[in-house]
């Protein structure tokens, strides 16, 4: 049994990324804090496929958010990094360089978008979905 969550996991993989202004992500938790980041997981069916030996295929599904400044120009700023955020997580994939999930063998993610305003800030969400093997022992 691992010593850390899933979640935990994915936090620190996601931590790795040049892009991120302080390098810390939340679980769960979105901070009012410009250029503040969370993974929160997305309810979703985690079975993807059973195997005869008892073993399956598992998939885990989140949202990557981003407290950020809005306005017409940020919002080009913003664009271009949820752009580069999608990059990164190709880069990822073609490398193999996957969180430290035992069996995970896929990650990837769609377009990023707004999913809420303010005044001054936004909210943009980039889904990921990543793909493991869990293996019976």
């Amino acid at each position: 049994m691992a010593d850390k969550s899933k979640m935990e996991m994915i936090k620190e993989f996601i931590e790795e990324c040049p892009l991120l202004e302080d390098g810390k992500v939340n679980v769960d938790y979105l901070k009012e804090d410009i250029d503040s980041y969370s993974v929160d997981e997305t309810p979703t069916t985690t079975i993807l496929q059973k195997f005869r030996d008892g073993g399956c295929r598992k998939q885990i599904n989140f949202d990557f958010s981003i407290h950020a400044p809005f306005s017409a120009l940020e919002n080009i700023r913003n664009s271009k990094f949820c752009d580069d955020f999608i990059e990164w997580i190709d880069l990822q994939e073609k490398s193999n360089h996957y969180p430290k999930i035992d069996g995970c063998e896929k990650i990837s993610c769609n377009r990023g978008t707004i999913l809420q305003t303010s005044k001054n800030f936004a909210i943009y969400v980039i889904p990921i979905h990543l793909e493991y093997i869990e293996e019976v022992y």
